[in-house]
């Protein structure tokens, strides 16, 4: 293909993107006189004025809520001394409230305040964060594995897991991605391999279904963070694209760059040639060289501040419920938001996904009997610390102190943080069931009792946000101390005043307001775009999403 063929044989209507230009600078050179250059890059500047960038922090597996940011104050009653035998204790088996071992002294502390946010000792960590993060803790995840994380992704809406992905349908990276990632060599970055939970079998769920990479425009589309050395492998590579075919035509671009690149209408291929024409210097090492490959993610300051050893660029596998052994292909959680930092400073990417390496960590399902051996449940401190806490820390003050261009404004301004996990955690467990099994002797029902998972996968949830658009320093909805459960909110992210604010219990006479909700993932996708200055209403109709929820707009700074 020619020159001209290239730029004014391609069809209206779609943007050229930064891959293709790599492919027309490889072939072709770079066209345009130093003038016309200058131009793109100021064009491109402009475009770019206000960037937005987007980072979920995922939890797999489950965290302990009731010691994170559903904070709920209880006895340990894994320490009572109870007779073999009983049956019926004072207070009952279902009464029970099970919390790690030590729960109630330092370091486990009882729920505390810091500013406006109460937080149980499983935060502690985040304090120095809470003056940038909003909290939600009248929230509900999903207590199937899969099908909470799918929701993190997609939301909660109609559709099954198995069938295949429909066009409209986006996750939240896909829609915040299609909107502001043109301009961008490598716009949407995650961590994590749908399939590697073990729930899901290839054969169960071939290409198209469950979570769907290709979802949008190519830009949209999933890239697979994996370990630095595949990333570097990948970028090198584009050093030496050819040009191959392309998976969609171009529209029409003529040889008039000033024209084109001064055309409003252009200006997504402006992004797109502006942000190509760095990388390409970049890597043919041109004279404005801002990316290595070959040195991404080796900088020993960086590495040091992010806690960065040898052991965390490994993958991990583990065999799940009986199901081969499968890895998610990534690092640890430090080398993820080493990664996010590098690409997101050097232009490459806006959008990342960050999940735990090793699968099902927080799931820490614990039977009565070993709580009562061990007098509470397993602490979660540790690998919330390593998992969570260090790195992300890290990451904001990172992005803090880097400058956004000479805007005077850095990274983090720019920025939103999603915090969540697919569900909560139990700390009871049920009885009556048992007990009333006419078919058990009185000693197999001590037995069940015994074998009863006191720390299963429960519903209510919490999450969390940073970034330059959040309202710091905030929480919004709250555990009710005697039932437990999320304490509907108002729109305005006030408590539906027909609940006690405390016992979380409906007062007598009244009625749950029509307008009063518990927030879910979708409310977490809408909230996460509209942070980002999207419109996620415009967006589902536009036929970019199926998210029907809300935004939490309280969340974001007036």
């Amino acid at each position: 293909m020619k020159r001209r063929q290239f730029l004014a044989g391609a069809l209206a209507g779609t943007a050229i993107s930064t891959l293709d230009w790599l492919r027309f600078f490889r072939s072709f050179g770079v066209p345009g006189t130093k003038k016309e250059l200058g131009i793109a890059e100021a064009a491109a500047a402009e475009l770019n004025a206000t960037p937005h960038f987007l980072i979920y922090w995922f939890q797999e597996g489950g965290w302990d809520g009731y010691s994170m940011f559903n904070p709920a104050h209880t006895p340990n009653d894994g320490a009572r001394l109870i007779p073999a035998g009983a049956l019926r204790p004072t207070p009952s088996w279902s009464q029970h409230r099970y919390r790690p071992t030590n729960y109630g002294t330092s370091p486990l502390n009882p729920p505390r305040t810091v500013g406006n946010i109460t937080y149980g000792y499983l935060a502690e960590d985040g304090v120095p964060l809470f003056p940038d993060m909003s909290v939600v803790s009248s929230h509900n995840g999903n207590t199937f594995h899969s099908g909470g994380r799918w929701e993190y992704h997609y939301r909660r809406y109609s559709a099954s897991l198995s069938a295949y992905r429909q066009p409209n349908e986006r996750t939240v990276m896909q829609a915040f991605c299609e909107a502001y990632g043109n301009g961008y060599l490598l716009p949407h970055v995650s961590w994590h391999r749908w399939l590697s939970d073990g729930e899901l079998s290839i054969p169960s769920y071939p290409d198209g279904t469950g979570y769907y990479e290709r979802l949008g425009p190519v830009h949209a589309h999933t890239l697979y963070g994996k370990t630095p050395a595949d990333m570097r492998n990948r970028l090198m590579s584009l050093g030496s694209v050819s040009q191959g075919q392309r998976n969609a035509r171009i529209r029409q671009f003529t040889d008039n760059l000033q024209a084109s690149f001064l055309a409003e209408k252009n200006g997504e291929s402006v992004r797109a040639f502006s942000s190509a024409l760095t990388i390409h210097r970049a890597l043919t090492g041109g004279t404005t060289v801002t990316i290595n490959p070959q040195t991404l993610f080796t900088d020993a300051t960086l590495r040091t501040e992010f806690g960065v050893a040898a052991a965390d660029e490994t993958t991990e596998a583990a065999s799940i419920n009986g199901n081969p052994a499968r890895s998610k292909e990534t690092p640890n959680t430090n080398v993820q938001a080493l990664m996010t930092y590098e690409m997101m400073t050097k232009g490459l990417s806006i959008g990342f996904f960050i999940e735990n390496r090793g699968l099902r960590q927080f799931d820490t399902h614990r039977e009565r009997s070993y709580i009562m051996t061990n007098r509470g449940q397993a602490d979660q401190a540790a690998i919330m610390r390593r998992n969570l806490w260090n790195p992300l820390k890290a990451l904001v003050a990172r992005l803090k102190s880097t400058e956004y261009g000479t805007s005077g404004r850095s990274y983090f301004d720019h920025t939103t943080i999603v915090l969540a996990s697919e569900m909560g955690r139990t700390i009871s467990g049920d009885v009556e069931g048992i007990l009333a099994n006419a078919g058990l002797t009185d000693v197999q029902k001590y037995d069940e009792i015994l074998k009863q998972d006191c720390c299963q996968h429960w519903r209510v949830n919490s999450a969390a946000f940073l970034g330059g658009t959040v309202r710091g320093n905030t929480q919004f909805g709250r555990v009710g101390s005697a039932t437990l459960e999320g304490i509907p909110m108002m729109p305005d992210g006030t408590l539906d005043p027909a609940y006690n604010p405390d016992s979380g219990q409906l007062i007598s006479g009244r009625t749950k307001s029509p307008n009063s909700f518990i927030a879910d993932a979708g409310h977490v996708y809408s909230t996460a775009l509209h942070l980002s200055g999207l419109d996620p209403v415009a967006l589902r109709a536009a036929g970019k999403g199926k998210n029907d929820r809300p935004p939490m707009t309280f969340v974001k700074r007036p």
